[in-house]
């Protein structure tokens, strides 16, 4: 297992983040989330889904290879608030 580093502007349980995915040309947000709290309908991420879980510690400007169960995403972090 691995160790995330949560530095002052990246990504942590909490955060809305906006992302631009590269590999379809659409802009989401995202809130990260505890699991009980998830709504991935309603752009509230589990800090334990693919995508939740590696954007975590990123930072604005980060570019990020997600593995979904639909194949690899290219993600760009815009904002974190």
């Amino acid at each position: 297992m691995s160790t995330i580093e949560i530095t002052a502007g990246s990504v942590h349980l909490g955060s809305t983040v906006c992302v631009t995915d590269a590999s379809a040309g659409s802009e989401r947000t995202y809130t990260i989330v505890e699991s009980y709290d998830a709504e991935p309908r309603n752009g509230k991420l589990s800090v334990a889904s693919p995508i939740g879980g590696a954007l975590l510690g990123h930072h604005v400007g980060d570019q990020i290879d997600v593995h979904t169960p639909k194949g690899i995403r290219r993600l760009v972090i815009s904002t974190i608030s």
